[in-house]
């Protein structure tokens, strides 16, 4: 607990951007014009479906025609009331989309009008709300599933590339030690992420890996790690949880070691109306080098992503994702005494396949390891910071892994 405690001390001391509401509404009826902010989406729908329009503009009439602009995580929609009381008809009209669609008309109240809209989006009917989601993560930094780095699809591939069955053989080598190992390692990260509109929005995210490990005496290796995260993107709130599987098998003794990984993610925010279920395969080689007391490690990765279709508040949520990615990096470890060794690392992220808003990052940072004795009750502990940027977009992580 004081690990943790430590890391969101950290990120809540860190520097933040100016906060900005994810959502959006303005109104604007009779001449006059006023815009309110929402951390969820599903709070702004309420004023239009429960004809609440007169908390966002003082003297709203709903019998009067009025336009509305939605500010959608950065997607800008149109909302345009024609007509009132019980004649009135609701355009839903998207450039970015290429959509415009008409609901209500004869016998409709502005109230229905909206309910109208609002199923047809829950139903995912025309493939609305795909290709709502689809511009998300393609144009905007702000989607919990995929597009971003503090997304769903970059944490499973960054715990993929370091790959808890990894950090376990590492330090059973090092004390010398088989058997079964548990890793608890609690992590936590600010995110400055611009968006096309030029306004940059603050993520904090903190993830809490469990990972379980069985190293045989042959340096094969077999592991699970159930990972569990949490991201607040300026009070919009989205978790997620993943499980993984590793089979390590080493090549050319402990030097050269292959991690071939099979994971599942799922993630779901009712605030931000996204979520998802991906699954992931990835293969990674691990080759390692000493020269004196410094140990020189390259490390590759490829995997293939993939999402599924996830009911989220009954909305019927699919983005149709499909994408590889490509993990490299570089480690250059010192051994400082015969406990301690220190690492700097650089690692290089790209995808392939659906666009996404960030398709490549980099991440820089060091790592101190302190290794226990044979007969301790614990293995090893890992302090790590890292900076990671991108295309408008950077990051500080701070995290602890305790191996026991």
């Amino acid at each position: 607990m004081f690990l943790i405690k430590v890391l969101f001390a950290f990120l809540l001391l860190s520097p933040a951007a100016k906060a900005a509401d994810l959502f959006t509404v303005t109104l604007t009826q009779g001449g006059n014009t006023a815009t309110q902010g929402f951390t969820s989406v599903l709070d702004a729908f309420d004023k239009y479906q429960k004809g609440e329009l007169d908390t966002i503009l003082a003297g709203y009439d709903k019998n009067a025609a009025a336009t509305g602009v939605l500010d959608f995580r950065g997607i800008e929609f149109d909302l345009d009331y024609t007509g009132g009381g019980a004649n009135s008809q609701l355009t839903f009209k998207s450039d970015a989309l290429g959509v415009t669609q008409v609901f209500g008309g004869a016998g409709y109240t502005q109230e229905q009008a909206f309910d109208a809209f609002k199923d047809y989006l829950k139903k995912n009917q025309g493939d609305l709300l795909t290709k709502i989601l689809k511009e998300s993560v393609s144009n905007t930094p702000y989607d919990s599933v995929a597009g971003n780095p503090a997304s769903l699809m970059s944490q499973m591939t960054d715990l993929a590339f370091s790959n808890p069955t990894l950090t376990t053989t590492e330090h059973a080598v090092a004390s010398q030690q088989s058997g079964g190992f548990v890793l608890l390692s609690p992590s936590g990260g600010t995110h400055e992420i611009k968006g096309a509109d030029g306004v940059t929005r603050r993520a904090v995210t903190g993830s809490l890996p469990l990972g379980y490990t069985f190293k045989f005496d042959n340096n094969w290796a077999l592991g699970i790690d159930l990972p569990l995260s949490y991201i607040d993107m300026e009070g919009s709130k989205t978790y997620a949880a993943q499980i993984g599987t590793s089979l390590q098998v080493p090549l050319y003794k402990d030097k050269w070691l292959v991690t071939f990984s099979a994971r599942v993610g799922a993630t779901a925010s009712e605030d931000t109306l996204s979520g998802g279920l991906l699954y992931m395969g990835t293969v990674t080689s691990r080759f390692t080098q000493d020269i004196g007391n410094t140990r020189l490690t390259l490390i590759n990765m490829f995997g293939h992503v993939q999402d599924y279709t996830l009911d989220v508040e009954q909305y019927n949520i699919e983005y149709g994702l499909k994408n590889n990615v490509f993990k490299n990096g570089l480690e250059i470890r010192q051994k400082l005494s015969e406990k301690t060794a220190l690492t700097v690392f650089g690692y290089d992220t790209r995808y392939t396949g659906s666009d996404l808003y960030v398709d490549s990052y980099d991440e820089v940072g060091a790592r101190f390891t302190l290794y226990f004795s044979k007969d301790s009750f614990f293995t090893g502990i890992d302090l790590t910071g890292s900076y990671t940027f991108g295309k408008h977009y950077t990051a500080y992580n701070v995290g602890a892994s305790l191996l026991f």
